[in-house]
């Protein structure tokens, strides 16, 4: 009875709108752009058609209304007898929160989680706003879905809170460090390719805060998990099985070669050089991954620049004096990583006095 009381209102609205504006059904669908049969069917069909958020938009745009007119009353589009139209009620939640309608949002959601299973909505949402780009806006409905969640190790709680560790992420390092030390409880029961992205923003805000140790261990866990995807697309190019394509932010390869990167960093500033001359050695020529597209390759290329100055660094830091004409060529021909290189070299002077007193 409440559903069919908030219907009539919604079309009553528009209907008054019409009037006063002195439109025919057929001047409204002429200026909202939509087919008059189907309009009709909407506001005049008994019982009507229901009317879709789009649908809503363009005609309130046609009636000079503002974005989000009458969308306190859309719900009763989408809720009826304890049954949800997610066709309806997903497009509506994503629009209000694209116009920060963060009232209408709660409310909302809190009749949607009358019934448990509905919690799977507002983690579609929270997705679907993800991959347009809107993060902030999809942090409501990730917490949302962490505070009503009753299973922690269901996929759509850890993604959760992987997405709201990624969203926290700024410029300010103690921010960071929160928002990973919250997170850390739950990277490990991510699916493998999300793993992936998070043991390497891991290492990177350990690497900022300049925890050694840390680096290390989450530079590990991603070489090895890096290397077991690895192996694992291999065996799945020589059999019958078709390879599922990884959904990760970067190539499979950034993965592997990041992972002896930061081990080899890791391993330099604790000053155990030889060691680290190891790490440097495999992300140096990483030719050999297969799998590699043009972007693969040109992150491998990287990875090649990167270990030729690191191995020149290192073998300064040791005291090998001879390779200083070669450290120069490659500071000219790579203008700019001069800075970290520069650095290196006067630490390195200092350390063995390359250059005299």
């Amino acid at each position: 009875m409440r559903q069919s009381a908030t219907i009539r209102c919604l079309r009553s609205e528009i209907d008054e709108q019409m009037k006063k504006y002195g439109y025919s059904l057929t001047k409204l669908s002429k200026l909202a752009g939509i087919r008059l049969g189907y309009l009709s069917e909407t506001l005049n069909r008994r019982p009507p058609r229901p009317i879709t958020i789009n649908l809503l938009d363009s005609i309130a745009k046609a009636l000079h209304q503002p974005p989000g007119w009458l969308y306190e009353l859309y719900p009763g589009e989408c809720i009826s007898d304890e049954k949800v139209s997610r066709p309806r009620m997903i497009p509506f939640l994503i629009r209000c929160a694209e116009l920060g309608r963060l009232d209408l949002i709660t409310s909302t959601a809190s009749k949607l989680l009358e019934i448990p299973k509905n919690i799977e909505i507002l983690f579609y949402v929270a997705e679907q706003l993800w991959e347009k780009g809107l993060q902030s806006e999809s942090v409501h409905f990730y917490r949302l879905v962490i505070e009503n969640e009753r299973d922690s190790f269901h996929d759509r709680f850890t993604i959760s809170q992987y997405r709201l560790f990624r969203a926290s992420l700024g410029t300010n390092a103690e921010d960071n460090k929160e928002a990973l030390v919250r997170f850390e409880l739950y990277y490990n029961r991510l699916a493998e390719d999300f793993q992936l992205d998070a043991l390497l923003h891991m290492a990177n805000i350990y690497y900022t805060l300049e925890n050694w140790k840390k680096v290390e261990r989450y530079a590990d866990e991603l070489r090895e998990l890096a290397g077991k995807v690895y192996e694992d697309q291999l065996r799945k190019r020589y059999s019958t099985k078709p390879i599922e394509s990884l959904n990760t932010d970067r190539h499979l390869v950034v993965y592997y070669g990041q992972g002896f990167l930061l081990k080899g960093i890791a391993l330099t500033m604790q000053e155990q050089y030889e060691e680290a001359k190891n790490y440097v050695s495999v992300y140096s020529d990483l030719g050999w991954f297969e799998f590699l597209d043009e972007i693969g390759k040109k992150e491998v290329e990287k990875f090649r620049i990167w270990g030729k100055g690191n191995m020149l660094m290192l073998n300064l830091m040791t005291g090998n004096q001879n390779i200083l004409p070669d450290y120069s060529d490659f500071l000219e021909d790579n203008p700019t990583d001069t800075l970290p290189y520069m650095l290196g070299m006067m630490e390195a002077a200092n350390r063995n006095e390359l250059f005299g007193r």
